[in-house]
């Protein structure tokens, strides 16, 4: 027991009871929050702003920097401006003996703490009777700090002073929450009166356009279903985009000390010419007799034609009517997707059709018919359906082509940037395979064919129905149709 503690033989005696609880384990630090005064009518502005306090190697107390952020500093202590109070901890601390960094709280060294009597004389003059004999050599050494409000007042008021911030503070916090303001302010205006402005002299979105296109290369590949206005970009042209509002916030904050007001003061200067200039600017776009957009057109994919255009590079807009705008456009290539040919097959009860995208069955007999498998072909890729479709008799049922199409026969039936010539140079099995039964027999019937296609006549016949001949489509009342699938060579364009 330290002995310089026990000056009275009765009062060590109650330490060493009290203490018998607390063994050999060191105490643990004890952090109480000290009760803030709130900042009434003391804090300036309604944003906080922060200052660096530093002492100078010359023991002066200084502010460095002014900052935006509480975040936490690796030196110097920070001050909130608006106030003139800490902003770092302030609270009471118990404290075991070790080294410390300058900075912390427990630091015997820290500016603006205080070190008060130890765990052991706390317990003593409070006369708590606890337990009976143990160790007091490890916790009589414990301490507590508190943070000196007068040394810290002190410190600021010196800072003040040093820094210029004594006259200076409360003008730098009104004029940083003034720019704000005004910027706010000012870009909320501006877009009303340029939205105003937009409307009286109309824009590139709203602009009416009389595309009148001439249209070369693959000609015919184009079935004439294109809008051209889709392959033009107008914009406002440089000197009439006043109507767009681009005011730049400056950053002030973080900043040294003795350049924060005049940063703050041109920024604000800079935000009243920028203001200026917009609205100068929105004047002028009504006073010209006429408008003028940027145009473009680039080569581009457009409904599956890929295409490349011309365009004049500006247009000048000085009446009410549209505008007309000549378009050179060249067509380079052309998707096609689900490209089946026309095909038939029938016998003396069903008839077979494709069209396109269609397929029609029309019953012939005077009895119902029943369909209860279809199977289609393309290429190598096979589907098979079970759809029953019942067909009253001499009545034609149409249903879409892709109820029988799986995804590797619509992926076989797409081309793409397909040209005349690679379309002649390539060909294509197709064939169908229906099974069904009439009502008065009982046994079921079967109806196929599988036939050979040129890639270029079937797209000639989808564009221009009849423009090419095949072969096989001369003699679909062949025997083969009722015996097995048949491949017959395509006649090209007529």
């Amino acid at each position: 027991m330290n002995h310089r503690l026990c000056r009275l033989p009765a009062l060590c005696a109650c330490a060493a009871v009290i203490l018998s609880g607390c063994g050999g384990n060191p105490p643990r630090q004890d952090v109480r929050q000290v009760q803030q005064k709130p900042a009434g009518d003391f804090f300036v502005g309604t944003q906080p702003v922060y200052a660096r306090l530093v002492n100078e190697r010359g023991g002066s107390w200084i502010f460095t920097d002014v900052l935006a952020s509480d975040a936490a500093l690796e030196s110097g202590f920070l001050v909130r401006l608006n106030d003139l109070t800490p902003a770092f901890d302030t609270r009471v601390a118990e404290c075991m003996p070790q080294v410390y960094p300058d900075a912390h709280r427990c630091s015997t060294m820290h500016p603006f703490r205080n070190k008060h009597a130890g765990v052991i004389d706390k317990i003593i003059s409070g006369s708590i009777a606890v337990g009976t004999a143990g160790k007091v050599s490890d916790i009589s050494q414990s301490y507590e700090t508190r943070f000196d409000a007068a040394a810290f007042n002190r410190a600021v008021d010196e800072a003040l002073v040093n820094t210029g911030l004594k006259s200076d503070r409360r003008r730098l916090i009104e004029l940083l929450e003034s720019y704000e303001a005004r910027y706010a302010d000012a870009h909320s205006e501006l877009s009303t009166s340029a939205e105003q402005v937009a409307a009286l002299r109309g824009d590139a979105d709203s602009l009416l356009i009389d595309v009148r296109p001439s249209v070369e290369g693959l000609t015919q590949y184009y079935e004439g279903d294109l809008d051209f206005r889709e392959l033009l970009t107008v914009e406002t042209a440089e000197g009439a985009d006043a109507t767009k509002v681009r005011l730049q916030r400056d950053t002030v904050l973080p900043c040294k000390v003795r350049e924060c007001l005049p940063r703050a003061e041109a920024a604000t200067a800079r935000l009243q010419q920028q203001v200026r200039e917009q609205q100068t600017r929105l004047a002028a776009v009504l006073r010209p007799a006429s408008a003028s957009y940027k145009v473009s057109c680039e080569q581009t994919i457009l409904n599956g034609y890929l295409l490349s255009a011309e365009c004049p590079d500006e247009i000048s807009v000085s009446g009410p009517g549209p505008v007309v705008v000549p378009i050179r456009v060249t067509i380079l290539s052309r998707d096609f997707d689900d490209l089946y040919p026309p095909f038939e097959l029938s016998d003396e009860q069903l008839r077979v059709e494709v069209n396109e995208s269609t397929i029609r069955f029309a019953n012939t007999t005077s009895e119902y018919l029943t369909l209860t498998a279809q199977t289609l072909y393309y290429n190598s890729q096979v589907n098979t359906t079970a759809r029953l479709i019942d067909i009253p008799p001499g009545i034609t049922v149409t249903r879409d082509i892709r109820e029988f199409v799986s995804q590797p026969v619509d992926i076989e039936s797409t081309y793409r940037q397909m040209t005349p010539d690679k379309a002649l140079g390539a060909e294509f099995q197709f064939g169908l395979a229906v099974r069904y039964r009439v009502a008065s027999q009982g046994e079921e019937h079967t109806l196929h064919d599988r036939r050979t296609f040129n890639v270029g006549c079937v797209i000639s016949n989808r564009i221009q129905p009849g423009s090419c001949r095949s072969e096989s489509l001369a003699d679909t009342n062949a025997p083969s149709l009722r015996q097995g699938p048949a491949e017959r060579r395509v006649v090209g364009p007529m």
